[in-house]
């Protein structure tokens, strides 16, 4: 083994621990901060969808399911989703200008 890979392969189990360090933080995060009454009830889910896609945000569909059956509301799957493509899509369009002034 070269010491160039044996160095780079003793950088890795720390590099590993801080990826998943990272990772959770993450997605602990919207353990976090959980949704109230008011993100759930009536809310355009379209719009909101669209809000999540513009900021360049996963989906968070699954999140807003679990979290507002709390407070007895069904999140519109069809329209959460066209929001979300629509938002993600005008974000990727804007992403993709930026990049090519380079």
């Amino acid at each position: 083994m070269s010491a160039e890979s044996a160095a780079g392969s003793a950088c890795l189990p720390g590099m590993s621990r801080a990826l998943l360090v990272a990772l959770a933080l993450t997605l602990g995060g919207c353990a976090l901060f959980p949704l109230k009454e008011s993100d759930c009830v009536g809310v355009d889910w379209r719009g909101r969808g669209y809000a999540d896609g513009y900021a360049g945000h996963p989906q968070q569909f699954l999140r807003l399911q679990q979290e507002c059956r709390r407070f007895n509301v069904e999140v519109n799957e069809a329209e959460y989703f066209a929001g979300w493509k629509d938002g993600y899509d005008e974000w990727y369009r804007l992403i993709g200008s930026i990049d090519r002034r380079r």
